[in-house]
């Protein structure tokens, strides 16, 4: 990864300010809403980390907009 990548959420994209945001990539909103989906139980996409809403998503492991756009990449 870039030294400037580094900066920026990976998540989101906002600038990131503090060390520790720094240091893990992503900001304390992104951080705070993912340990939230993770507390509940639900499935994330591997890809892009959002909540999966279908059962079709969840058995592939990624959601249909991630999907969608790996299919596009690869033709």
């Amino acid at each position: 990864m870039m030294e400037a990548e580094k900066l920026f959420c990976c998540n989101c994209g906002k600038q990131l300010f503090t060390i520790n945001e720094i240091d893990l990539g992503s900001c304390n909103n992104c951080r705070a809403s993912m340990t939230e989906v993770i507390d509940e139980g639900a499935f994330l996409c591997w890809a892009c980390g959002r909540k999966m809403a279908t059962m079709n998503e969840i058995s592939q492991g990624v959601c249909h907009n991630c999907k969608a756009y790996i299919i596009r990449k690869l033709r």
